[in-house]
């Protein structure tokens, strides 16, 4: 008779700080970019990194291009995917949903809060613009709403 023997998988963490920001707070920046948000803020309290953290933790929440499938997994997807990741590894709540246009049209993905600002993140490592963040109103990406 065979045996396995099975073992949790050692994950690294890399190194961030976590500060806390009050969700009532956290709207208010999130009005002042005109953003919808389609329900009230759900936690009272949201956790977020600053931009050299954001930066450590990023490349863990890139998403490989080839789940990609039309309709069935795509932008939605990954978006949601990467959203939930952070909340799940690293007890970060602020890497939201948005949904959007870009140039090519329609187009769902996230944006993270750093303490100063805001930052759009394309999670799909083979999409245009994929794993990098930038500055809200760069590369013809417009937010429309959000979920916190």
């Amino acid at each position: 008779m065979s045996r396995i023997k099975t073992q949790t998988p050692i994950i690294h963490t890399p190194s961030f700080k976590t500060y806390t920001i009050y969700g009532a707070t956290l709207r208010t920046t999130l009005d002042d970019l005109g953003l919808k948000t389609p329900m009230a803020m759900l936690d009272k309290w949201y956790y977020y990194t600053d931009t050299e953290g954001w930066g450590n933790l990023l490349p863990d929440l890139l998403l490989k291009s080839d789940l990609y499938q039309s309709d069935k997994f795509d932008c939605d997807n990954f978006a949601l995917k990467a959203m939930t990741t952070s909340a799940e590894r690293y007890e970060l709540n602020t890497m939201d949903f948005v949904i959007g246009d870009i140039p090519e049209g329609r187009h769902a993905f996230n944006m993270i809060y750093t303490g100063e600002d805001w930052l759009v993140f394309e999670p799909n490592i083979g999409f245009q613009l994929g794993g990098q963040a930038f500055p809200i109103g760069e590369n013809g990406y417009k937010l429309e709403m959000v979920l916190v």
